[in-house]
């Protein structure tokens, strides 16, 4: 049995929890050695004993008051829970709730609950045995400006009262830590009950961990390893020593990166933080999640999206195999609330939103939680928002900075940038501090810490052309693709235990205990790589990234990322060794030359990496790149990097001597690409409009089949305004799966539009006929619905709504 795979409720092997499973063996044999492989795998867990997760066990406990629908709608920070996989009628029973607890600095304190609303019980089954009962408690009143909140909160194991809180007079909307040892005995029964008139309950991060006969150790071999993932935001990778930067302004994280697995030239898969956090932290792009990469706010429809599928994401991941999981950050990107993030199932969230004065406080509160967690396997998600923008160092590392970096180096920088050095120094020293008491407490060895940056920042003046419209200044990021822009540090500090057993000749050949991989590398790969040197990478996961593990511990030839795709604001890039290729959506090809100020339209880059690796030369318009710009952007086509609904429209055949035809599309969900053949003349006027026309013939191979054109869209909302004429004369259009014909185009057709394969008649058809295929979207239909399809169909030809 490996470790990847155990259950959350296999923390033990008593017999009660174990064997009976293995009666249902039919033959004798298999029955025994199962038994003795079981017997061997239970000594090796008995160092694994991991909580029992009340809010993901929630989907097989009793409740007595399914709450489908928000009671408090008032407090606005909160969601049900997204990842307890609890059906709708019962929702909000888990919630995320998130209290506002320090004003001065933004605090936004979120936990992943069991929600009590006046009255409600949950039972639950759990072994027999001793265990800590582990929780922050939090109350609300049934109305907003309640002043008073009472309420006894129970715990019962079966019939037994085991114990009793009495929360009135408590302060709202403040979380308090409450531990207890419970005894649950033979009746495995564990029961809640929230007494309260008007009071609502959340009982935060519920865990149940198992104590222990003997005090647990420091972490070694076969322990699970904690794993810190330290983001440093806007971090440029040229500006590490360990990077080649001459002037160590880092030095901390350059002495971390010398015994690291360290990736030489790593790129993030977004060119800000939303589409790059949310890449890696799934391992696929963000736009293939549903969320897109054009604005903060995430659409109700991308909710939908990305929700309605099955995601692997790190949190998630290390939370099912019984770490727990907390995140530490100035990053609203995961909290639900906020109409920006989303609940990627952290147990804890605690978010400062204040600028400048956010580092510190974050420092701190990691230095707390990994001594308060120092015996208990976690995953830490540290993310800290210097030397993003507005770069407003302490003095004291400006004038470090100074003492480092002659005076003729400094003065050629201009003020952000000689800035921005003084926060890097700044964020290494707080990292500094969090590495130091990890070694104080003796946990720094058995600790994976993972370092990057969710993207570049953009400085040299010869790139000084994009929209400028979030920082109005060429010193941010989101707008180029350059690689200043993109290029980040990434490496893995490896637990000792871990690297002392690595086989490959890739880390024996590694002397001074740095491991490097060449070649370009993404970030794609970064949840794959961890979970794989842990053992953790779930079975049939959806992550897609290249897990480097393997080749570090086994086979020595690491694979190459021959294509790393990167997403923009309504624009993507594509780099390989030897090119880069930046293309952005129609609609969206106008920059501007801030130096002129005059509107300038491009919709392509192309750079020879190999002769210009500083990406001054733009190819895309010269003769002399044509070449390399086929080969380009046949690349792109044939990697195909992001999944996108198709809206399919026919275009019937010609019935006439001459067919002169026009077709107009306005798109809700915005246009991505095409493909049409060289016989239609195609304008794009706006991201959401497309024309194109046709000069066609009667002919014996067109009589009977019209030509199809596909439009990608960008968004997956599904509706579109479509008109047609030919020779001057508008006609009908059919819609979607059933082929409705409609004299002109009607708002609102998401329903009618839909048809998730190709419908009955669509290329024999006289008129044209136009369908989404809504395959990003996830709409499909039940073989049920496919039935009650074709009745609906006949009826509605009988009715004479479909003239066949």
């Amino acid at each position: 049995m490996n470790d990847r795979n155990l259950k959350r409720k296999n923390f033990s092997c008593s017999s009660e929890t174990s064997f009976p499973n293995w009666f249902h063996m039919r033959a004798t044999v298999p029955f025994a050695l199962t038994i003795c492989f079981c017997l061997l795998s239970c000594l090796n867990k008995s160092e694994r004993r991991f909580p029992v997760d009340l809010v993901l066990e929630l989907r097989n406990a009793k409740s007595k008051i399914s709450i489908s629908k928000d009671p408090l709608p008032y407090h606005w920070k909160k969601n049900p829970g997204r990842q307890s996989n609890l059906p709708l009628s019962r929702k909000w029973e888990n919630t995320q709730i998130t209290f506002n607890t320090d004003k001065e600095i933004f605090l936004n304190h979120s936990l992943d609950s069991l929600f009590f609303p006046p009255g409600q019980e949950y039972e639950f089954k759990v072994s027999k045995g001793s265990y800590e009962f582990s929780s922050l408690v939090g109350l609300l009143g049934e109305k907003e400006f309640q002043t008073q909140i009472s309420g006894k909160f129970k715990i019962y194991s079966g019939d037994i009262l085991l114990k009793e809180w009495d929360r009135s007079g408590s302060e709202k909307e403040r979380w308090t830590s409450k531990k207890e040892i419970l005894e649950i005995g033979e009746s495995g029964s564990l029961r809640f009950v929230w007494e309260s008139g008007d009071s609502y309950l959340f009982v935060g991060e519920p865990l149940l961990y198992p104590v222990d006969e003997s005090p647990s150790g420091k972490n070694g071999v076969g322990q699970p390893k904690s794993v810190i993932l330290i983001v440093i935001d806007s971090a440029r990778k040229d500006f590490f020593g360990s990077y080649g930067y001459p002037h160590s302004v880092t030095p901390v994280m350059d002495r971390m990166a010398k015994e690291s697995v360290f990736f030489e030239n790593p790129f993030a898969n977004g060119n800000w933080t939303k589409p790059s956090m949310m890449s890696f932290f799934h391992s696929e792009y963000s736009s293939n999640l549903g969320l897109g990469n054009s604005w903060f706010s995430t659409k109700p429809y991308q909710r939908k999206v990305y929700y309605g599928k099955k995601r692997d994401n790190l949190a998630k991941t290390f939370r099912e195999a019984g770490y727990f999981t907390q995140t530490i950050m100035n990053n609203v990107f995961f909290l639900d609330y906020t109409t920006v993030g989303l609940d990627l199932g952290f147990h804890n969230s605690f978010q400062v939103g204040m600028d400048i004065v956010d580092t510190e406080v974050l420092t701190n509160k990691a230095i707390q939680f990994v001594s308060e967690y120092k015996d208990k396997p976690y995953f830490l998600h540290f993310n800290l928002n210097t030397p993003h923008a507005s770069y407003s160092p302490p003095p004291e590392d400006m004038a470090v900075v100074r003492s480092l970096v002659p005076s003729d180096v400094f003065y050629k920088y201009e003020s952000p940038v000689q800035r921005y050095l003084g926060e890097m120094h700044y964020t290494d020293r707080e990292i500094g501090k969090l590495v130091e008491a990890l070694k104080k407490q003796g946990t720094y060895d058995e600790t994976m810490i993972i370092v990057t940056g969710d993207h570049g920042e953009l400085f040299s003046a010869h790139h000084d052309y994009s929209y400028h419209f979030i920082m109005q200044t060429r010193f941010g990021h989101g707008e180029t693709h350059y690689d200043e822009e993109i290029n980040v540090p990434y490496f893995i500090k490896l637990p000792k235990s871990i690297q002392g057993s690595l086989g490959s000749e890739l880390a024996k050949n590694a002397n001074t205990g740095q491991i490097r991989i060449s070649g370009q590398s993404s970030l794609l790969s970064l949840a794959p790589t961890i979970l794989g040197f842990l053992d953790l990478l779930p079975k049939e996961s959806t992550y897609k990234g290249v897990d480097y593990s393997s080749c570090i511990r086994i086979t020595n030839i690491c694979p190459k990322e021959s294509f790393i795709y990167t997403e923009g604001r309504m624009s993507e890039s594509v780099r390989t060794e030897n090119y880069k290729y930046i293309r952005r959506y129609p609609g969206f090809t106008t920059v501007r030359r801030t130096s002129a100020g005059e509107p300038h339209t491009m919709a392509e880059e192309l750079y020879d990496l190999k002769k210009d690796p500083e990406e001054k030369t733009n190819l895309s318009p010269l003769p002399e790149g044509e070449k390399l710009l086929q080969i380009a952007r046949t690349d792109f086509r044939r990697e195909n990097f992001l999944k996108r609904n198709h809206l399919r429209v026919l275009i019937p055949p010609c019935s006439e001597s001459l067919c002169r035809d026009f077709l107009s599309l306005n798109v809700q969900g915005s246009i991505y690409d095409w493909e049409v053949s060289d016989a239609i003349q195609l304008i794009s006027g706006s991201a959401k409009t497309i024309s194109l026309q046709k000069e066609s013939k009667e002919t014996p191979t067109n009589k009977r089949l019209g030509e199809e054109v596909v439009f990608k869209t960008v968004n997956p909302e599904l509706g579109a305004n479509f008109s047609f004429s030919r020779n001057g004369k508008t006609i009908p259009v059919r819609f979607g799966r059933y082929g409705l014909e409609y004299q002109r185009s009607m708002h609102h057709l998401e329903d009618l539009i839909v048809s998730e394969r190709q419908p009955e008649g669509f290329p024999t058809s006289n008129l044209p006929w136009v369908y989404n295929d809504g395959a990003f979207s996830g709409t499909r239909e039940s073989e049920v619905q496919r039935e009650m399809g074709k009745e609906v169909k006949k009826i509605l030809e009988t009715w004479g709504y479909i003239h066949e």
